[in-house]
């Protein structure tokens, strides 16, 4: 009798709970929305209301009139003052507020202003609404099947149907605005799966890329109506340092290492605030490589160093300038070559390693304003050894929730249009 997985008798109750919560959080955003609320980015009247408590209040022309807003400044629950709020153009006691009233103003109750990425409750709570996903530090847990095939006397087989993993990563991606860039940094990724100790993470990398203020060439066209267009030169680059793959289903004795790897990058697709994007890239990397890991405890001068050509094809798309919903995709194909021969691999010899992968990751819900969001995923990856030139084919699904701290506001920073020179 089958034994049902412990992952996902512990990630199916959560995401039930995450899903109900959602739907009332979803509710009770409804409700808030109906409730006009004050703009940080007109200027603000603070002012002691008719019992002596603070508000804000917020005045336009209506007919041959004003109509105002009125938002508690303090916590209706807490009587604190509310926290998150703009400057006040002014300071006025009740006395501003009675001639206000009696000078026939229509005042209507509102919200309080809320920093860029908040959202106000009914009690004056300012709760975070939109969250930057690439700035944040992670965990995660999800459940892994997967299903793996290799040539030469074994047929398909299966993983463990109850594989789980547990992940941990730092993101962090900085915008210059000035410069026209943007700065991606991985530090401390990895992932373990649990049934059999799979590891696989990167200390750190590094991606770059730039919108050019002007174009590179203009590109005339002669089909239909003459016509000209612009074509920027939306170029960067990129470097990984010490990864490391241990333990793959396929080959669960091999420890690659992979030292270092450089790349250039070509993006045929940007948004205007390079958040989404879609790259080519193009490089070579470098590593060792143990077909047997317990002699990695010998040193480096057992195993095989390698060095070798790199390709990669990435995307990320931002469902929305809210950065709740994102999809990412990668297909990778590395071509290590053996750079000194041992236990019957001579040096020279070459394997082909080929990966991809199909992420989305949609935040649920936010505990004290740290996202909680589900990640479903679809991969897969080809690669033979450098000993018995066995290919193997591995596919695998996960599903799972990730915790992220200190997410930031998504702030969409489009940048300028080309400069016609």
């Amino acid at each position: 009798m089958r034994r049902t997985p412990w992952m996902l008798s512990v990630l199916a109750p959560l995401c039930v709970t995450a899903l109900a919560a959602l739907s009332t959080t979803s509710a009770r955003a409804e409700e808030v929305d109906e409730q006009p609320q004050l703009q940080m980015s007109k200027p603000i009247r603070c002012m002691r209301g008719p019992e002596g408590r603070p508000v804000r209040v917020q005045c336009e022309p209506e007919g041959g009139g004003q109509r105002c807003l009125v938002a508690p400044a303090t916590n209706a629950y807490t009587g604190e003052m509310l926290e998150g709020l703009g400057m006040c153009t002014s300071e006025e006691g009740p006395e501003a507020y009675a001639a206000l009233a009696a000078s026939g103003a229509r005042l209507v109750p509102a919200l309080a202003d809320a920093l860029p990425g908040y959202a106000r409750s009914d009690t004056g709570r300012a709760f975070q609404v939109k969250f930057d996903l690439m700035n944040r530090l992670y965990i995660g847990a999800s459940w892994v099947p997967t299903f793996q095939i290799r040539d030469r006397g074994t047929g398909p087989t299966f993983g463990p149907f109850a594989r789980g993993s547990a992940e941990a990563g730092i993101h962090l991606s900085i915008l210059s605005p000035h410069a026209r860039a943007r700065h991606e940094l991985r530090i401390l990724e990895g992932s373990a799966t649990f049934d059999d100790l799979e590891l696989n993470g990167v200390v750190f990398s590094y991606d770059y890329q730039h919108r050019h203020r002007r174009p590179a060439f203009w590109l005339s066209t002669f089909i239909g109506p003459p016509a000209v267009f612009p074509v920027a030169a939306r170029t960067g680059w990129g470097f990984r340092i010490f990864s490391v793959n241990d333990r793959p289903p396929a080959f669960r004795n091999a420890l690659d290492m992979e030292f270092g790897e450089l790349h250039l990058s070509w993006h045929p697709w940007q948004s205007r605030d390079m958040y989404s994007f879609l790259r080519l890239e193009a490089g070579g990397d470098f590593g060792h490589y143990w077909q047997n890991r317990a002699e990695a405890s010998e040193g480096l001068d057992t195993g095989q160093w390698y060095a070798g050509p790199t390709a990669a094809v990435r995307s990320r798309f931002s469902l929305g300038e809210g950065g709740l919903h994102m999809i990412t995709t990668e297909m990778t194909y590395r071509r290590p070559t053996a750079m000194n021969g041992v236990h019957g691999a001579p040096s020279g010899a070459a394997i082909n390693r080929l990966d991809a992968l199909l992420a989305y990751e949609g935040v649920l819900l936010a505990i004290n304003d740290q996202p909680l969001s589900v990640r479903l995923t679809a991969g897969g990856n080809t690669r033979n050894d450098l000993v018995e030139d066995l290919r193997s084919v591995e596919l695998r699904l996960s599903a799972g929730l990730r915790m992220s701290f200190w997410a930031p506001p998504r702030v969409f920073e489009p940048m300028p249009e080309l400069e016609d020179p």
